[in-house]
């Protein structure tokens, strides 16, 4: 009975403990800690060969450039999908970033026209001097994900990217 009760008294602290002090994997745990969730966009599903991410959709001016910025880590089936008005030679940097990412620069026609690989965080830089990473030809969208992912799996230049805005 006694080893019952503890085991019953040790679960109850361990689920108390996650709740008030894990974050999960929520549609929301890799934002920027005070993002109102009720101002949220959107996540949808882009799928690129074998690839599945659920992306929150960067659309703003101000969404932009914040991007992925302080946030502390993305799970591997999360990232951020930036939606430009018109196709365009759009630059991105690591300001602020905690962890690398691959960059895939999406045309118009929603197939992927350039991949920058492990793009390193770059702390300790100002923002004068951080590198600017751009696409070798106009984009309308630009994916974010965790670095490596792109490599693992095997996304090249002329691939489609499956997504509904």
């Amino acid at each position: 009975m006694k080893k019952d009760l503890g085991i019953i008294f040790g679960l109850a602290i361990l689920i108390l403990v996650l709740l008030v002090f894990g974050k999960g994997f929520t549609s929301t745990s890799f934002l920027p800690s005070g993002t109102n969730q009720a101002t949220q966009k959107s996540d949808i599903l882009i799928s690129i060969k074998n690839l599945s991410i659920t992306a929150k959709v960067s659309a703003s001016a101000d969404d932009k450039e914040k991007g992925l910025s302080k946030v502390e880590s993305l799970p591997l089936d999360r990232g951020m999908l930036f939606v430009f008005d018109k196709s365009g030679i759009y630059g991105f940097w690591m300001k602020d970033m905690k962890f690398a990412i691959d960059i895939i620069f999406i045309g118009e026609d929603k197939s992927i026209v350039d991949i920058t690989e492990n793009v390193p965080t770059e702390t300790g830089k100002s923002d004068r001097d951080l590198t600017i990473y751009k696409p070798k030809s106009p984009v309308r969208y630009v994916l974010e994900i965790n670095a490596g992912l792109s490599r693992l799996n095997n996304l090249q230049i002329g691939d489609k990217v499956d997504f509904a805005l």
